[in-house]
């Protein structure tokens, strides 16, 4: 492992975790074999410090330890943006979840439209219920339409790019909807306030996406290429099945498994297999329990549709507001109501509440844009 030069505790310190957590990746696990990379990472990380350096002869006033976190700063800055473009455009043996990790991305939370980054740093907003696709040779599509103007050409391009470790994302805002269909086949159900990260065209000896949100997968079987489902605390293992992986921050995570057999594992390396009809949840110190469900209940909502058999009303307010992107908060004393039935996500949100108030008695007002419910 190579010597930690950049950051020194004493004198370096990176804006944020994050930052610091990226140098470590970068400076401890990126080996390039491309001489040309590292000597060109060299050369121009050190033309910046001697850029520094003139600029001190100048400016006096500095002290020697505020131009040395200076150079260090501007050094680190520089590795990061150089080593991250060697690192997203070469094959590596990093894993997704450290992929996710590097990526610039958008929060779903702050997105008002649904959003396509491709790996050159290109953004384009598309519709809601958009089916964006790849082929097998990594060419990108929206509702069928090529993203080139010139398809012939953009085939050779993007297969020339296909052989590079290239990632997309995929950002779908609360409120909206999308739909993926990956370079091998697999399709993918894109819900509301969810996050996807995934290879242009799958290499190696196995297939690897990473989600924040929720996603609902028919896997194209390939024994010889396991597919895997990262999210920050679980991922999920599977040949060709379909199931539904829910893992929102600040919501406890679950799999249901529709079809087939998957295996979980959590971040204490405990496993769980699963077989239809089953959910798995997973809280923040690992796999929780597993229950018998009926899967076409938790993937109704590919549909437009919820079904309900006992939700508790708290988390139902919070399912809610990521579907109408609108926020609901439920008052404390209504938590652990329950509600049972049928809703049809492409009613209007007043519609729903109408419909929450039949079964619970209850009084709902909007302030500023938020929607609360309180008890009669």
């Amino acid at each position: 492992m190579k010597e930690n030069k950049f950051i020194d505790n004493e004198v370096f310190q990176p804006k944020d975790e994050e930052e610091r957590e990226k140098l470590e990746f970068f400076w401890n696990r990126c080996t390039p074999e491309d001489t040309d990379v590292t000597e060109s990472i060299r050369q121009k990380t050190f033309r910046k410090i001697h850029e520094e350096e003139r600029k001190s002869t100048v400016q006096q006033k500095r002290s020697s330890k505020t131009l040395y976190i200076t150079i260090a700063s501007v050094a680190a800055s520089l590795l990061l943006l150089v080593a991250g473009n060697w690192f997203f455009s070469h094959d590596n043996s990093a894993g997704i979840k450290e992929v996710a990790a590097l990526m610039s991305s958008v929060d779903p939370e702050d997105a008002e439209d649904i959003t396509l980054m491709m790996s050159d740093s290109k953004k384009l907003q598309i519709e809601t219920d958009s089916r964006v696709a790849y082929t097998s040779k990594g060419t990108v599509s929206v509702n069928s339409k090529s993203l080139s103007h010139d398809a012939e050409m953009e085939d050779v391009k993007e297969e020339k790019s296909a052989a590079k470790n290239e990632y997309n994302q995929l950002i779908v805002p609360k409120g909206k909807r999308s739909q993926l269909l990956l370079s091998d086949g697999t399709k993918v159900w894109v819900n509301s306030g969810t996050k996807v990260i995934y290879p242009r065209v799958f290499k190696g000896n196995k297939r690897e996406i990473y989600v924040e949100g929720e996603i609902y997968l028919e896997v194209a079987h390939n024994a010889e290429k396991p597919f895997f489902v990262n999210a920050s605390g679980f991922e999920v293992k599977v040949l060709g099945t379909c199931f539904d992986v829910f893992a929102y921050k600040q919501m406890e995570a679950r799999v249901v498994l529709a079809e087939g057999s998957v295996q979980i594992k959590d971040n204490n390396e405990k496993l769980i297999k699963m077989v239809p009809n089953e959910l798995v949840s997973i809280a923040e110190n690992g796999i929780k329990e597993k229950i018998r469900v009926n899967a076409n209940d938790y993937k109704a909502w590919i549909d437009g549709l919820m079904i309900l058999d006992g939700e508790n009303l708290n988390r139902l307010a919070e399912r809610l507001s990521l579907y109408y992107g609108k926020k609901i908060v439920c008052d404390s004393s209504l938590y652990n109501e329950t509600v049972y039935g049928k809703l049809d996500l492409r009613d209007d949100l007043n519609d729903i509440i109408d419909f929450i108030k039949s079964m619970i008695p209850l009084s709902a007002r909007e302030e500023n844009g938020v929607i609360y419910l309180y008890r009669e």
